[in-house]
């Protein structure tokens, strides 16, 4: 019960991110990399190009934030898919674990999931803010089930052969809440 409590005020005390507008000045991070959001008017197309420390997002003057995050979110999806099409053949190859097929869809609560009887796995719409290695992690992970359902010995096993580094690069993946950035 002592430990419930301190969980509770821990969470209770813990900052709230304010909601996303998507203008001028907010950051975004791409890949691990942080930008900062310049907002340009056309009525033309949308787009959002990386043009050094910047990502410059040209939306309808009158788009609502809702719609801007929209528009980001399928960006990044694009953005994570190319990652993902470069980064699962490898560990693919590397573990001798192949899964059927792959999407993405974004999630609050994990990184990623793993359907073992299909052999699909889901990845997290939000890899596409952390650093690539952080991706490589949960593919990786996610590949590891289609072995061991569990996260015993046997699962750990497998993470500790192909990535001995993993238990560092799983902890700094967690150390902000899912959508913190």
């Amino acid at each position: 019960l002592g430990w419930i409590k301190k969980q509770q005020e821990k969470f209770a005390t813990q900052p709230r991110q304010a909601e996303r507008e998507y203008v001028s000045g907010e950051t975004l991070y791409v890949f691990g990399q942080q930008y900062f959001l310049r907002v340009e008017y056309s009525y033309k197309w949308n787009s959002l190009v990386l043009k050094g420390r910047e990502a410059i997002l040209t939306v309808r003057k009158e788009s609502t934030a809702k719609q801007r995050e929209a528009f980001i979110n399928e960006w990044y999806r694009s953005k994570l898919k190319e990652k993902i099409e470069i980064y699962l053949p490898k560990w693919e190859s590397i573990t001798g674990l192949h899964c059927n097929s792959w999407q993405t869809k974004y999630m609050t609560t994990r990184w990623g999931t793993c359907n073992v009887n299909t052999r699909k796995i889901w990845l997290n719409l939000q890899l596409a803010k952390k650093p690539i290695e952080h991706l490589e992690y949960v593919i990786l992970h996610e590949l590891a089930h289609l072995k061991v359902r569990n996260h015993g010995k046997d699962f750990v096993a497998i993470l500790d052969q192909y990535m001995p580094y993993w238990r560092e690069t799983k902890k700094q993946l967690n150390e902000h809440i899912l959508d913190h950035i």
